[in-house]
């Protein structure tokens, strides 16, 4: 791993500190619609390069909060509309701060197997960091930022070995 690769990790690995910080002083229980065995559902809609081109991309996953605020998920992407097809999968943690409020910061890791048509499989980790923003008991949206570090970095799928983006989240949770 370069210097700055490393340097990247150390950083990241800071803003979790802090967000566990910003949780010990959160005091009492917050978790909310993010409590130990709530059951995230979701669907993705977008667009993506990849090969110069654009793609359609359509998607769905589904987590499982292990304990209060620390989800495990997983989903499951199809870019679509260009050749070669491309299908990515993602398994993630991701981490809500317990704070009063309609607000709720989070945090969260990635690793993702991106599964190219007559290509080799391209391996990724990654980052993100947002607010949810609760819409009711059992659904919130979340918006945010993402960075993703392409390890197998191939200039002809990718245009850039590392990536950062914005997302727009819309959950519901059972």
């Amino acid at each position: 791993m370069d210097l700055s690769r490393m340097r990247r990790f150390f950083i990241a690995g800071i803003a979790a500190a802090f967000l566990v910080f910003l949780s010990g002083a959160a005091g009492a229980d917050e978790s909310g619609p993010f409590r130990e065995g709530s059951v995230r559902m979701s669907l993705l809609f977008g667009n993506g390069t990849a090969f110069d081109q654009t793609y359609s991309i359509f998607g769905i996953g589904g987590g499982y909060y292990v304990l209060d605020g620390v989800e495990l998920g997983i989903e499951a992407e199809f870019w679509r509309g260009q050749d070669p097809n491309i299908t990515r999968v993602s398994p993630s943690a991701t981490y809500v701060v317990p704070i009063r409020g309609p607000i709720r910061p989070y945090g969260g890791v990635f690793y993702r197997r991106a599964f190219i048509d007559r290509f080799s499989d391209q391996n990724d980790i990654g980052g993100r960091a947002g607010a949810f923003f609760l819409v009711g008991k059992g659904a919130y949206l979340g918006a945010g930022v993402v960075y993703e570090d392409h390890l197998s970095c191939d200039s002809t799928i990718n245009s850039s070995c590392s990536e950062l983006y914005p997302e727009l989240i819309v959950a519901v949770l059972f």
